[in-house]
């Protein structure tokens, strides 16, 4: 029997509108779940984003009938110490956020700062793990996110990770795009990360003349039933999946916020029928 599939949108995708009128229009659009982005460019970055204003948004966001939010922390995991402040913050900040009994979930890149794979993954290891450590006092749990265009960017890599830290604050964020821009196969990419995944992200993309072209949910070349349907085949198919939307295309001046999320719903939406 076909499970329905919740369709979650990232506020990665609107740095330029106000928290408080994204997420009714979210919602509108049929969206079941939010992820709110604490990046520097974004209005809901905590330096600017006060806790009073972190305790309204959250009591929107539950009156639309939004599970607590996940938080796209955009933390520079191999530079804590710089980061501190603005970590800890982002970590206060996803605690004011939640209210039920779902995870905590905070997802990251490893950052600009991280070195090299072949002569660094230790050192991202390790680093990953002191965050780890630090949101296991905020009750939080981490969700990494490999990404294309770096040299930490194939499943077999977010794997290793996974395995070389084994940390109950540790997870992955499943975001097909990176792998398959990258050359790996869908149905294995969800196969070798589902045991590790707390969260599930899509868009779109290809590479060009080696370098990263991101596109659309749904505009792209993604088989998007297949991604569905493995999604469920590897016990992932309770987890929202999250439109996101790359600064490639947010940042363009035709950039129009409301069709393109309409457009990533009714491409998700005419996927699921499928599966």
């Amino acid at each position: 029997m076909q499970q329905n599939t919740k369709l979650g949108y990232s506020t990665y995708a609107l740095s330029m509108v106000d928290p408080f009128d994204a997420l009714p229009k979210i919602r509108d659009t049929g969206y079941e779940a939010i992820e709110i982005a604490m990046g520097d460019m974004w209005p809901t970055a905590p330096d600017k984003f006060d806790t009073s204003q972190q305790d309204k948004l959250a009591a929107l966001s539950k009156s639309l009938g939004f599970p607590s939010p996940i938080l796209f922390g955009l933390i520079d995991v191999c530079a804590l110490d710089a980061e501190m402040d603005k970590t800890l913050a982002k970590l206060n900040m996803a605690n004011r956020l939640h209210y039920d009994d779902t995870p905590l979930l905070i997802t990251t890149t490893s950052g600009h700062s991280a070195p090299a794979w072949d002569t660094g993954k230790e050192q991202i290891r390790d680093a990953f793990l002191r965050l780890a450590d630090l949101a296991a006092e905020h009750n939080a749990i981490i969700a990494i996110e490999a990404h294309a265009g770096t040299d930490f960017e194939t499943p077999e890599k977010a794997v290793w990770m996974m395995e070389q830290t084994k940390h109950p604050n540790l997870t992955l964020d499943l975001d097909i795009s990176h792998f398959y821009v990258e050359g790996a196969e869908v149905a294995h990419s969800v196969a070798a990360c589902a045991p590790y995944s707390s969260m599930v992200h899509i868009k779109d993309g290809e590479k060009v003349d080696g370098k990263v072209q991101y596109c659309l949910t749904g505009a792209g070349t993604i088989d998007i039933p297949l991604f569905l349907r493995s999604l469920q085949q590897n016990g992932l198919g309770d987890l929202p999946v999250f439109a996101e939307i790359s600064v490639q295309q947010s940042k363009e001046p035709d950039y129009d916020p409301w069709a393109v999320a309409k457009f990533c719903y009714d491409a998700l939406s005419e996927a699921e029928k499928l599966v």
